[in-house]
């Protein structure tokens, strides 16, 4: 899809869909205005994956090169799962989300190690797309035999559908899953007025200034004493800055490879 028919598609959409069309535009203006803001630096370096679980678990079984294995046959599925919308035009109704924006390959790692060893009852994410950080948690929760994830997504853009939102979650993976439909701001509040226990939170969401904040603000009370809040994209605006500095909360922060900050970690 050009850029003159991904105009005409969206203004056309949002002519039937004025809603979602408003909605389009004031995400566009607050990504904008935040783009505009110098960033703050962090009061903590980053620091590797083996480092995080070390500080975290000092006395855990789990290693790095074990996590790895217990995932190398998913990461072949999910690989597989993107490299067949290679070809596929974005955005589109068959690929309606870039395939090279997941969330990294530590992040993923971090994320199902934590799941692994904290073994979590209740996890809640915010932002699906292909299901890719999803397939990670939900494969360690399989692992550990217990607990829900309970993922938010919404379809506000003309060529997102229901249908894609996880498509690259392994079936047998989905028993512990729980996809709510709609925008992060309104069922998160739902969320947080029925369960005050959740284990872990993970914002991979509409990455505004705006939202992010709100999020973090709205589930840092749900989350149980040593649970865990975690972000992606905290480089994107001074959101998760802003919030652990106002709590007065010590963070911690995963480097990737590239030795850039790739997620944000707070533990109650």
């Amino acid at each position: 899809m050009n850029k003159i028919s991904k105009y005409f598609s969206l203004l056309k959409f949002s002519l039937k869909n004025p809603k979602s069309g408003a909605e389009m535009i004031k995400i566009a203006q607050d990504t904008q205005a935040d783009s505009k803001e110098a960033l703050k630096i962090h009061s903590v370096k980053g620091k590797t994956l083996d480092k995080l679980f070390e500080d975290f678990f000092p006395d855990s079984k789990f290693t790095k090169s074990l996590l790895r294995d217990e995932v190398h046959d998913l990461e072949i599925r999910l690989k597989k799962f993107l490299n067949s919308l290679e070809n596929d035009e974005f955005p589109s109704q068959k690929k309606p989300y870039p395939t090279d924006y997941s969330i990294q390959e530590d992040s993923r790692l971090l994320l199902y190690g934590l799941c692994r060893i904290t073994q979590p009852l209740i996890v809640v994410e915010t932002g699906v797309a292909y299901g890719i950080s999803s397939s990670y948690i939900l494969h360690a929760l399989k692992k550990n035999g217990k607990g829900t994830l309970y993922s938010i997504d919404d379809t506000f853009r003309p060529w997102e559908t229901k249908k894609m939102i996880g498509a690259a979650i392994p079936n047998e993976l989905k028993e512990n899953w729980e996809l709510i439909v709609g925008k992060s701001s309104d069922k998160l509040k739902e969320i947080s007025s029925s369960m005050n226990n959740i284990d872990i939170f993970l914002h991979d969401s509409l990455h505004t200034y705006k939202n992010m904040f709100f999020e973090f603000n709205l589930m840092w009370p749900c989350i149980k004493k040593n649970g865990f809040l975690l972000s992606d994209d905290i480089s994107d605006n001074n959101a998760f800055f802003n919030f652990y500095s106002t709590k007065k909360i010590i963070p911690n922060l995963l480097k990737n490879k590239n030795e850039k900050i790739s997620l944000g970690i707070l533990k109650k």
